[in-house]
């Protein structure tokens, strides 16, 4: 099994070229990026610094939401195939350390069962899906789009944004520098981001955030698994001797290790393997180190996420403590609200004003996902070393440890309210309809089509997913048998608008919509419903696309 991922295609470019988007990094969230553009037949280039190589995996879960965007791809199942075995369970175990007590366990699916995480609420569930072999496959799918062009080993050294687009500078160790056009920029290049810091972008900082200084190791450890007495799980917190999280990589021998340092440690990778052998109660030559990286947890967001033409993605706009697993997945949420939007410009069917609703709707979120983090690191931070949890004789001491682990840090893994419970109910491209916003439960989803909505999962009769019909159009869900919503669908064409029309017959639809008629959004969220179209179908169509610059009441029946 390769430790490391290929290294990515790196050819020359053609100087002068000109993109409809260029994208500067290929991260997983740049790689979605040039994929859902691709898919819309938009011509991009995306240019990362690095060879493409993962020589430290990062990111290994992938949310629900996340996992309906691959669904619409075509390419969900593709974790079944990955290095990370499909019958693995995903269990979070809490220990006291790892030869002696379990203290808690978080049970959680294996990846060939992550339609049980949802527990019918969608047609897709969250998955373990290392960066090895994640990257991988968004590579493999975004080279798959003909209109996409990757190149590694390419920089962007500088940009200028003009009243056309952008001009970006390229260079590379092996080809002479290129200049390239497009009409706009995607900034997917990381949390240091120099497209954000060249831009002026300020990010602002949760107040309550405190910064830490964290080390990681990407290691083999030969037989753990064996000789440790815990069941399997895909990662252990150990609570003594300090403070430490295995994450599985393949469900063997290769772990990424992660622990906190203290003020003024800043260990070599000998101290690394020592400290991990410590930890492990096992000898030094058990453990071998194939990379270690110190690196520093953050919550903090950019105070806008556009700039003329460039735009910001994923940790370039919005950076957060990995507790909780959020970050790509929220980058992954930025792709898909921000490249139907990118579409409607280009194509001219939106005016340039649609993408100022990027920001609008996706700051909002990100600051929430931010504070979801945090608080999970802060409950991880609250649980400190306690030498008594070994004691033979301390089974009363295991038993509070447990119930406080269970009480305070089961919200991480408890987080489909937050993965699914999307909202963009204040945007101006939504119709209200006058229901009440429902409350938001980070744990709990419940179903809803409201407008600003994800738009709900409801299983139609082939065994597939009302989410099957919406293919990254605008599309008319027709829920009633006889409903007319012809004159809703006319004003669209006239204005080149493309839409999708699905009649929905599957039981219980009508009560999870509680609508004859729901517009849904090329990203999935329900942007009006009704019972009959509305008094005035054109505006809507305006509304809804970023040609109007004012919410109307549209909640009128034609007459």
């Amino acid at each position: 099994m390769r430790l490391t991922s290929a290294p990515g295609p790196t050819g020359d470019l053609p100087d002068d070229t000109t993109y409809d988007v260029v994208i500067v990094g290929g991260g997983p969230v740049g790689l979605a990026t040039a994929i859902e553009l691709g898919s819309r037949g938009l011509t991009v280039l995306l240019v990362e610094r690095e060879d493409g190589v993962v020589r430290y995996p990062t990111a290994e879960s992938v949310d629900t939401a996340s996992m309906e965007l691959l669904r619409r791809w075509g390419m969900a199942d593709a974790v079944l195939r990955s290095g990370f075995p499909a019958d693995a369970p995903r269990d979070i175990s809490f220990v006291s350390r790892m030869t002696t007590y379990e203290l808690a366990r978080f049970p959680r699916p294996c990846n060939a069962d992550r339609h049980r995480t949802t527990q019918g609420l969608s047609p897709e569930g969250g998955v373990w899906w290392p960066k090895f072999w994640f990257d991988l496959a968004l590579r493999d799918r975004a080279a798959a789009e003909p209109t996409v062009d990757l190149r590694y080993r390419w920089a962007c050294d500088a940009f200028d944004d003009g009243a056309q687009g952008v001009t970006v500078r390229l260079s590379s160790q092996a080809y002479d520098d290129r200049t390239v056009r497009a009409r706009y920029l995607v900034a997917c290049d990381g949390a240091g981001s120099p497209v954000r810091k060249a831009l002026g972008i300020e990010s602002l900082r949760d107040p309550a955030d405190v910064r830490a200084r964290w080390q990681g190791a990407f290691v083999r450890l030969r037989g753990l698994r064996e000789r440790v007495p815990h069941a399997p799980a895909v990662q252990y917190y150990l609570v003594n001797p300090r403070r430490m999280i295995l994450g599985s990589l393949d469900g063997a021998d290769l772990w990424r290790v992660t622990y906190p340092l203290a003020d003024g440690e800043s260990p070599a990778a000998a101290e690394v393997r020592a400290t991990v052998a410590d930890a492990l109660d096992c000898p030094a030559r058990e453990v071998e180190v194939l990379d270690a990286r110190e690196w520093t947890g953050d919550a903090v967001v950019a105070e806008t996420f556009r700039s003329g033409h460039v735009l910001l993605a994923g940790d370039a706009a919005h950076r957060m403590w990995p507790s909780g697993g959020h970050g790509m997945n929220t980058g992954l949420g930025d792709v898909a609200n921000l490249s139907w939007k990118l579409e409607a410009v280009l194509r001219g069917w939106a005016p340039n004003a649609l993408l100022g609703t990027y920001t609008a709707e996706r700051r909002p979120h990100a600051e929430h996902m931010v504070r979801r983090a945090w608080h999970n690191y802060r409950a991880d931070n609250a649980i400190q070393p306690d030498p008594a949890l070994d004691d033979p004789a301390q089974k009363e001491a295991r038993d509070l440890a447990g119930e406080h682990i269970v009480a305070t840090r089961q919200t991480e893994w408890r987080s489909l309210g937050s993965q699914l419970g999307l909202r963009y109910s204040n945007s101006p491209l939504i119709v209200p309809d006058g229901t009440p916003e429902p409350p938001a439960d980070p744990a709990e989803y419940v179903p809803t089509a409201r407008p600003g909505h994800r738009a709900p999962h409801v299983a139609l009769a082939d065994g597939s997913s009302v989410l099957d019909l919406l293919r990254g159009r605008f599309t008319l869900l027709n829920i009633a048998p006889a409903v007319d919503s012809g004159a809703l669908a006319q004003a669209f064409w006239t204005r080149g608008v493309p839409l999708d029309e699905e009649w929905v017959g599957a039981d219980g639809a009508r009560e999870v919509y509680a609508c004859a008629i729901a517009l849904v959004r090329p990203d999935g969220i329900v942007a009006w419903r009704g019972d009959t179209c509305p008094a005035d179908p054109d505006a809507l169509v305006d509304q809804v696309v970023g040609r109007s610059d004012r919410r109307r009441d549209l909640r009128e029946p034609t007459s």
